[in-house]
């Protein structure tokens, strides 16, 4: 079951720059887990990455500093899903 669902993207055409971001927040049996992935728009992207935490609240601490060093490099909350 997804909790939240973050797509991002950061479009610089002067540097050919056509990027998204995705987090995912979710729980399973026995921890939260963050999944990213990333990569050119258009494209599958990389394979990503996936963190657990022990609660809810590390969880949400992990997410606002992605999305805030995200948002620092120029990306954009695209959409934003729960």
């Amino acid at each position: 079951m997804n909790y939240l669902d973050i797509e991002m993207e950061c479009v610089i055409p002067d540097k050919n720059r056509k990027a998204f971001y995705r987090l995912v927040a979710t729980k399973d049996l026995f921890s939260y887990k963050l999944i990213r992935r990333w990569g050119r728009i258009g494209t599958k992207g990389q394979p990503g990455q996936s963190e657990r935490y022990a609660d809810q609240e590390g969880m949400a601490k992990g997410l606002r500093r992605i999305v805030r060093k995200r948002l620092a490099h120029g990306y954009i909350i695209a959409s934003v899903d729960f």
